[in-house]
């Protein structure tokens, strides 16, 4: 039913009210953030004028500490206080402009009155009548919202579940403090309020994420139940969009007992990690811990020594190389093994066995003098049983170091001493000689007390090592574990052990030897984190998943991807053969669903699928089907445009010049982000030299790019994961480019990123995945 003109000045008028209030709020909250900044800062400055040190007697110092601690109380409540107001004018800064953006009205059963409720990104409170003006969409009722059509209708408190009757869903269209325009709308977020949403720029569509959230998506943002989510959500889908308001969501429920600091996410790259780290905020929330799993690696071998690969350094040479050139065949082998549950079990037989027996200890040394062997060392570990992990032992062991090494400073720093009285030349007084003396024996000894700190005594990388070069070794596990060694093991163990003894640590072996550097240093545990959220799960091994789980004991699990953009080797291995026979590239149940369930408990995880694509037209949706017709379903959203165009080019020269034409074209059409997409680093370096003097604006995405403004860009399809632009073009799709099955993902991913438009370019014969092969 239409909304009559006089409701819709009541609700404008109501707008302007609101947004008064605020306004009135947000000039308050500024003098009082003046105030208090000002009152920590007096405070700060004279903490110390208002205590008097005494330090006579033992009373004295009592009470002279008693002081302190009560000025510290002071200072840190006069800090709380001022921080609280900051974000709570922060806050209404954001929203002064949009107060909110939905209504429900809602009548609990026994009740005769309808409560009116309007719900936007932070809640809002008169202080003079003390009526919710605004909900927060994270408030249980405003669960209705997302959840039901009008009638009969229930949402979940802490306490009870309460029912009655939705009466009425209204969307609102606010900007500049001014309503545009509003919709009454039934079960799903209105699609006249969706389709406006989703014509938008892809820089102005995150923020407007919260006004669009479907029922299925609703329902993972407020799962509590399970311990872990696990998410298949089609390109498109709102899988990050998800993972943000589960974010805020779990961050406003549990606001007393949860903080930023007890959630990270891992981000597939830098340049994700900005994009989504401007969301946050803009849900009412401060930003998470972030990274991406190749920084945490680096950060937890940076004493190794090593050249650590990153995993789009592997996946480019996959990409590149082809099963004839030398040890490609290998290579692949070797990832495949070392990403899988097999190789997982072998690491953990190897740490069960070096409870008895085979830690390898390195000599502690000042320069060519040895304190104390890495054979002491290991007869001290071993010399008695114990029931303690091997962690809780290592412990021990560097308590004993660090005794022994006080005893060796103080034996350094008595031969120094005798060393500066027998000097004829050294004129110095005795005190000033002991002083000598005690600097150069810690400056001596320092560096092997942090070795034992570090836990650097234990030779980690040459236990590792040892797994491929001791057969002997090899077969022992191999009977532990009742796993027999994969094929080709001979050539993975001599591939293996050139690379480390070369210094490089390839991507496939980074995340073994950090588990079993834990495994070693009993450093397998991070209580603090609560919830662990991974985007483009898919692109995680099972070993992978088995290290996260070890590493947070105590967090809930959430992670989203899809199985169709699994573009890496471990993503990919089961499903090899399949596609390599003509079979359509399903997903993989080994390397998929199944396999984190057992990985991560089969009790309490818990698989949701989101089918429906929201970010391309429907034309660009059915289009990227075409690629992966087997794979996992995708259902388009009915937002029509334009169909993908085919440009064929006859040379490099043409190729160039469609391009070239197609920015141009897109340009004109309106779209502020146009990415062209090539298949590898390579092809991108090569393509950007030819076509940057055609279009001087170009930028280049890297892999360790940190953020990308609108404007044209190239880049690799690898890392356009998780990114969305108005317009893509691909650069070049012809046959000599994408044809192999190790290919197939990646191009659909290539495809499955544009908003509004797509180009498709190539050269010679157009790709086999487009022909129905």
């Amino acid at each position: 039913m239409a909304i009559g003109k006089e409701e819709r000045e009541k609700e404008a008028q109501r707008v302007t009210a609101v947004r008064g209030l605020i306004q009135g709020r947000i000039e308050e909250l500024r003098t009082t953030v003046d105030e208090r900044r000002a009152e920590a800062t007096a405070i700060g400055r004279s903490f110390w004028d208002d205590i008097s040190v005494n330090a006579d007697n033992a009373d004295d110092i009592i009470e002279t500490a008693a002081s302190m601690a009560q000025q510290e109380h002071v200072l840190q409540g006069q800090e709380r206080s001022y921080r609280h107001a900051q974000d709570a004018l922060r806050k209404l800064q954001r929203v002064v402009d949009a107060p909110y953006f939905s209504r429900i009205d809602f009548q609990e059963r026994g009740e005769q009155e309808r409560e009116k409720i309007y719900i936007g990104l932070t809640s809002f409170i008169d202080n003079t009548t003390d009526e919710i003006l605004i909900y927060d969409w994270r408030a249980p009722i405003a669960s209705l919202f997302y959840d039901y059509p009008p009638g009969p209708a229930t949402y979940r408190t802490p306490e009870m579940d309460v029912s009655g009757e939705l009466l009425l869903k209204r969307q609102y269209i606010i900007k500049a403090g001014a309503l545009q325009d509003l919709f009454d709308t039934g079960l799903s977020i209105g699609d006249e309020m969706l389709q406006m949403m989703l014509s938008r720029s892809a820089d102005e569509k995150m923020s407007s994420i919260v006004t669009t959230i479907q029922r299925e998506q609703n329902g993972i943002i407020r799962d509590d139940r399970h311990k872990v989510l696990v998410v298949q959500g089609a390109a498109g889908s709102g899988k990050t969009s998800v993972a943000l308001q589960r974010i805020a969501y779990l961050l406003y429920k549990y606001r007393t007992t949860l903080s930023a600091d007890n959630m990270i996410l891992f981000s597939p790259n830098s340049l994700f990690s900005d994009y989504v780290s401007r969301v946050l905020p803009e849900l009412g929330e401060a930003t998470m811990q972030q990274t991406t799993f190749q920084d945490y690696l680096t950060h937890k071998l940076t004493d190794t020594g090593l050249r650590l690969e990153d995993p789009y350094d592997q996946l480019e040479f996959i990409l590149t190389g082809t099963d004839t050139d030398p040890g490609y065949t290998t290579r692949i082998q070797s990832i495949t093994y070392k990403t899988s549950e097999a190789f997982l079990a072998l690491i953990e037989a190897y740490g069960e066995k070096l409870k008895g027996g085979g830690i390898r200890f390195l000599d502690l040394a000042v320069g060519k003098k040895v304190l104390i062997t890495g054979d002491e060392l290991s007869e001290r570990f071993y010399s008695k049983t114990s029931i303690l992990a091997i962690g809780e032992r290592m412990e021990q062991l560097s308590e004993w170091i660090l005794e022994q090494l006080e005893v060796f400073q103080a034996d350094v720093q008595k031969r120094f001493y005798r060393k500066l009285v027998r000097e004829p030349k050294y004129m110095g007084t005795e005190p000033e000689m002991k002083k000598m003396s005690r600097i150069k024996a810690h400056k001596a000894i320092a560096p092997l007390k942090e070795k034992a700190q570090k836990l650097a005594y234990i030779d980690v990388l040459g236990m590792y090592q040892g797994i491929f070069a001791d057969g002997g070794l090899q077969q022992e596990l191999a009977e532990l574990t009742g796993q027999p060694l994969p094929e080709g093991w001979a050539a993975i163990s001599a591939f293996t052990v050139k690379a480390l003894e070369q210094g490089d640590l390839l991507y496939e072996d980074a995340t073994p030897l950090v588990y079993l550097k834990g495994l070693l240093e009993g450093q397998l545990r991070i209580g603090t984190i609560r919830y662990c959220l991974v985007d483009e799960a898919q692109d995680y091994s099972p070993f992978h998943y088995a290290y996260l789980k070890k590493l947070f004991p105590r967090a809930r699990f959430t992670l989203l991807g899809d199985w169709n953009q699994g573009i890496f080797t471990h993503a990919n291995a089961s499903v090899t053969a399949n596609v390599t026979a003509g079979n359509a590239a399903a997903p993989s149940d080994t390397h998929g669903y199944s396999s984190i369930s057992e990985l991560m408990g089969e009790d309490e995880t818990e698989t949701i699928r989101l089918v429906k694509s929201y970010r391309s037209t429907r034309e660009i949706t059915e289009f990227a089907c075409q690629v992966l017709p087997g794979g996992e379903p995708v259902e388009p959203f009915s937002r029509s445009g334009e169909a993908p165009r085919l440009l064929r080019a006859a040379d490099e020269h043409e190729l160039d010049r469609l391009v070239e034409e197609a920015v141009q074209h897109r340009r004109e059409g309106g779209a502020g982000t146009i990415a062209i997409i090539c298949k590898t680093e390579r092809e991108t370096a090569s393509a950007h030299a030819r076509l940057k003097p055609r279009l001087p604006e170009l930028a280049w995405i890297r892999k360790d790019t940190l953020h990308y403004e609108a404007g044209v860009m190239i880049l690799p399809a690898y890392l356009a994961k998780g990114l969305e632009f108005d317009a893509v073009i691909i650069y070049n799709a012809g046959a000599a480019v994408y044809a192999e099955a190790k290919e197939r993902k990646l191009f659909y991913t290539a495809c499955t990123r544009p908003l509004h438009h797509l180009d498709v370019c190539y050269l010679g014969e157009l790709t086999p995945f487009l022909q129905g092969e």
